[in-house]
């Protein structure tokens, strides 16, 4: 049986096309790839390996330190570890783990112990692999392949936690709204209270108005022409002369002379008066 050109065509393209997706993974190797302060970033949908193929590593090219990233800066990953294969006939190296090149070690990979289990490391902390080759044991036997992922652990735009995000942003929103509120009502209340306490300045009260009596008083002496007035309107007595006005233009009034009701009795009569009695 023939098979079909265009079938052998198409099976040899999808082989292709998956062993290019494989070689696309990073791989760094311990005593090669030196890049011991670099940090690398990986998201959800990274995958990096990490080897050790019995090469002399030198101490300035024994680790790699990896951390979960995304586009979003508020979400939050954990990286994790899975040992692939592990050999070491002689127990000549020991892998740590910790969450920097400065801490204590967290987790550690040797022949006795953790080869074929997988670790994660804190969420949001960086991820350090250091090599460590013990005493002076022949390390050339040693061999072993670690697979690095990152895992999201907090999306913050993650549908479970909408209503969460919205009622939180609704709280701080109406917690401004109703501070500003609350100002201007303090504000308000604290210029009314002013303003009425502040004195008024340059009003001008006009009299009250009413009835004056006046009460005139002549003097007693007839020969006077100008006799004095004595004007009261409630408040301290006036003396203002009696003396007519004349308008111009028209004929002055005379003033009213007054008349005693009897006319006092003469020096003679009031001696003749004496010496009769």
């Amino acid at each position: 049986m023939r098979s079909d050109p265009s079938t052998i065509l198409t099976t040899s393209v999808l082989i292709s096309a998956f062993f290019g997706v494989v070689d696309t993974y990073t791989t760094y190797e311990f005593g090669e790839s030196c890049q011991k302060y670099v940090t690398k970033y990986l998201d959800e949908d990274d995958k990096i390996y990490v080897e050790y193929n019995g090469k002399n590593v030198d101490r300035s090219c024994n680790a790699f330190e990896f951390k979960g990233e995304s586009d979003d800066y508020l979400d939050e990953f954990k990286v994790c570890l899975t040992p692939v294969y592990f050999t070491d006939p002689d127990c000549a190296v020991s892998v740590n783990i910790k969450s920097s090149y400065y801490s204590g070690t967290e987790h550690t990979i040797n022949c006795y112990k953790n080869k074929d289990e997988k670790y994660c490391g804190s969420q949001d902390n960086t991820f350090h692999i250091e090599f460590e080759r013990r005493s002076s044991l022949i390390s050339s036997n040693a061999n072993f392949k670690f697979l690095v992922t990152a895992t999201k652990v907090y999306d913050f735009f993650d549908e479970s936690d909408s209503d969460h995000n919205a009622a939180l942003i609704g709280g701080i929103v109406g917690g401004v709204i109703f501070g500003l509120i609350l100002i201007t009502s303090l504000t308000a209340i604290f210029c009314w209270c002013v303003c009425r306490r502040k004195p008024s300045q340059g009003r001008v009260l006009s009299p009250v108005q009413g009835p004056a009596n006046v009460y005139v008083q002549y003097s007693s002496q007839p020969q006077q022409n100008n006799a004095c007035a004595t004007v009261s309107t409630g408040a301290t007595p006036a003396v203002q002369p009696t003396a007519p006005q004349q308008t111009l233009g028209a004929t002055p009034t005379q003033p009213t002379s007054f008349q005693w009701s009897a006319p006092p009795p003469s020096y003679n009569n009031v001696m003749e008066t004496s010496t009769t009695k």
